[in-house]
């Protein structure tokens, strides 16, 4: 054995993951857990940092950065800015952080800045109210309504209601013989009749409760699963027939079981029974809503998609958003907190409850191809933290979707709404600085939020595949064009923008597959997965149709040809499997499955795979359980993927360029200079991209 494979096999004595005591004082550290032996034999408390910021960046990215960071270098400069003297007099003053001292907490500030900045701001300048005062919420329900300045109500506040030691408001409990009550006392008189009627076994209720806190709630979490489950043993207040009846029809769903369908053979009649229940509950509710009516809502818009009635699950959801802002979740209750004092555990709720809406917004927007309704600056609310939750990878992915859909609203707003907030030059400088935020937000998910991990959440992989839908939105403005760019009076950062808007929509489109095959590789189906995929594969089989459809059919493109069919049938084969929970899938399918059909007639091609053919609507889909085979019928195998397509999903295969100082962009254009460098300079990125340029 050769001297290097003998100390390659030895291994290293100390490990790079030192424990926070080690790291300050710069001394080796074995990295044991809970604590290494070094903090051991001292008697300190030893802590390991969650996230290891240490993993170099892929050559593109930084690529990126650095022609990024070069143009804005070049805009201060061109406007009498000396950037090294600027820098050295910041450093000089101690105004700069050093690398030394980028660490998690830092990344943490740096992460939720805008978000505190707006709170500061809305507590010194912005004194509304969350009140149960009678004298301003005329409906005196005993709920908490929010007012703000602007509606001239605030003077009315009742002395008698306000604590003189500490200035808080006292809860106001409804008087006797209030309406609320007798409410309430109508509602359980109704939910007792329907209950008489048609009751459900306790282990069906347990079953489908499970299924849709396994499969549904940590992609639309719009519950406390804690708070919930406590409620429902003890009748409590984070529980209502109406939720529950709500949540029953969405968790079946996910099941099979032939009781769960109002007709046997008709797998999207699953739930129907549940939902009749909570129509006849809801107008109860509305009269008097509380937080609990806004989750049902929300919940019930879910289920109505999912039986292909679009125009009922966006006006549900569309109450669930103005309950949103009537009960005052737009608006952070810390920033409240000097005139109605809320338990934390109910703070935490109305942040989850606020965020899970903002983030459903936009991909209903996109769904829809509608305009989003609840804004980003409508609302200063602080992040969901892992408080009261089982399960702190459910916050995580909830983080990275809030992170995700933040840049999606900018791209909707900018390019897709109805009068797009960028016309002209300003495009192409703002399609570059989104595929760096793009990057940057996938560079920074923590580990258990990759799909190269293992035992991770199943939402996990409709989280990638959302990212790769924002990028397919982002690019396809600017492929529109495609045909006008090519004419003389294209500018030649038109041109080149239209270059790298097509590599990126189609390499956004072939990873979404691969995705999607991972999925299916490791959960069978996409039967229990959430609705959002049925959006995010139809944009991805969109492209990969486009591409197959206008190439010429010759030697040199077959390969290519054959490339975009694997795709095609991947994307309706996914489709196929959420037909059984998603009616809008089956519909897709349907109609996808045309296209292609078509598609093949023109290049008088057949269906790579067997059964690949357009579904029949009229005849019932098979409802097979996952990951098990009828004697009569089989389940294609999983479809191959071509040799061209490059496999590999680990992104830092690069040399450990940036081992000592790591870098993390979190936000570096915090100023829009979109105008600026678009109008003034006319920079643009070299057409020329690097071999590994893409969107993973």
């Amino acid at each position: 054995m050769s001297e290097t494979a003998s100390k390659k096999g030895r291994g290293r004595k100390y490990t790079s993951k030192a424990c926070d005591e080690c790291r300050r004082r710069r001394a080796k550290c074995d990295g044991q857990t809970p604590s290494c032996s070094r903090c051991l034999t001292r008697n300190i408390s030893c802590h390991y940092s969650v996230q290891n910021n240490r993993q170099p960046a892929p050559k593109s990215y930084v690529l990126l950065l650095r022609n990024r960071i070069e143009a804005l270098e070049h805009i201060l400069r061109s406007h009498g800015i000396d950037v090294e003297a600027s820098l050295s007099e910041l450093m000089d003053h101690h105004d700069f952080l050093p690398p030394n001292d980028f660490n998690a907490s830092a990344e943490t500030s740096f992460t939720h800045d805008s978000l505190s900045s707006d709170l500061n701001d809305l507590c010194g300048a912005f004194n509304g109210a969350l009140t149960f005062d009678e004298a301003l919420n005329f409906d005196d329900d005993g709920e908490m309504r929010y007012f703000g300045p602007a509606s001239g109500r605030l003077p009315f506040q009742s002395s008698r209601d306000i604590d003189p030691k500490t200035n808080n408001e006292f809860p106001i409990e409804p008087e006797e013989g209030h309406s609320l009550s007798d409410s309430r006392g109508q509602l359980n008189e109704v939910y007792q009749t329907i209950s008489e009627d048609e009751s459900t076994s306790d282990e069906l209720q347990s079953h489908l409760i499970e299924l849709y806190f396994t499969w549904e709630h940590p992609w639309h979490q719009m519950v406390n699963e804690k708070l919930f489950r406590e409620s429902l043993l003890r009748n409590g207040r984070w529980t209502s027939p109406l939720l529950v009846n709500c949540i029953l029809a969405v968790g079946s769903r996910f099941s099979d079981r032939v009781e769960v369908r109002s007709v046997p053979d008709d797998p999207n009649s699953a739930g129907q029974l549940f939902l009749e229940r909570a129509e006849v509950l809801l107008p109860f509710e509305l009269k008097w809503p509380n937080i609990t009516t806004l989750q049902s809502l929300a919940i019930l818009g879910m289920a109505y998609y999912a039986m292909g009635q679009d125009a009922a699950g966006w006006l549900y959801q569309g109450m669930a958003f103005r309950l949103v802002l009537d009960m005052g979740l737009n608006v952070d209750s810390s920033a409240l907190a000097s005139k109605v004092s809320i338990p934390a555990e109910e703070a935490e709720l109305r942040r989850q409850i606020y965020w899970t809406l903002y983030c459903h917004d936009k991909l209903a927007a996109s769904y829809t191809g509608r305009v989003c309704t609840l804004l980003e600056p409508q609302g200063a609310v602080n992040l969901p933290s892992p408080t009261g939750q089982s399960d702190s990878r459910v916050v995580s992915l909830q983080l990275a979707l809030i992170g995700l859909c933040r840049i999606l609203e900018r791209i909707l707003l900018s390019l897709w709404a109805p009068k797009p907030l960028l016309r002209g030059p300003r495009r192409s400088a703002f399609f570059d600085k989104c595929v760096v935020k793009l990057r940057s937000w996938y560079y920074d998910l923590p580990s258990e939020l990759k799909t190269s991990t293992s035992n991770i959440l199943p939402q996990v992989y409709t989280l990638h595949m959302v990212y790769y839908t924002v990028f397919l939105l982002l690019s396809k403005p600017f492929l529109t064009q495609s045909e006008a760019v090519k004419r003389s009076s294209a500018t030649h950062d038109d041109q080149e923008t239209a270059k790298k808007a097509k590599i990126l929509c189609d390499e956004s489109a072939r990873k979404m597959c691969m995705v999607a095959q991972k999925y299916r590789q490791a959960f069978g189906s996409f039967r229990l997965s959430p609705i959002t995929a049925t959006h995010c594969t139809l944009s991805a089989t969109l492209v990969s149709l486009e591409n197959y459809s206008s190439e010429r059919k010759d030697i040199k493109t077959e390969q290519n040809s054959l490339a975009h069919q694997y795709e095609i049938e991947a994307c309706l084969q996914t489709l196929k499997e959420l037909s059984t929970p998603w009616l809008p899938a089956k519909c897709i399918h349907l109609n996808l499955g045309k296209l292609y059909q078509k598609a093949c007639k023109k290049h008088d091609d057949n269906p790579i795979t067997p059964g690949i053919d357009t579904p029949d609507r009229s005849s019932p889909q098979v409802v097979m359980p996952p990951n098990t085979l009828d004697d009569t019928e089989t389940v294609p195998p999983p479809l191959p993927m071509p040799t061209s397509f490059d496999m590999d999903w680990d992104i830092f295969t690069e040399p450990h360029v940036l081992e000592d100082q790591t870098v993390m962009p979190h936000d570096l254009h915090s100023i829009d200079i979109d105008e600026v460098f678009a109008r003034d300079l006319g920079l643009s990125f070299s057409a020329h991209l690097p071999s590994d340029y893409n969107v993973r």
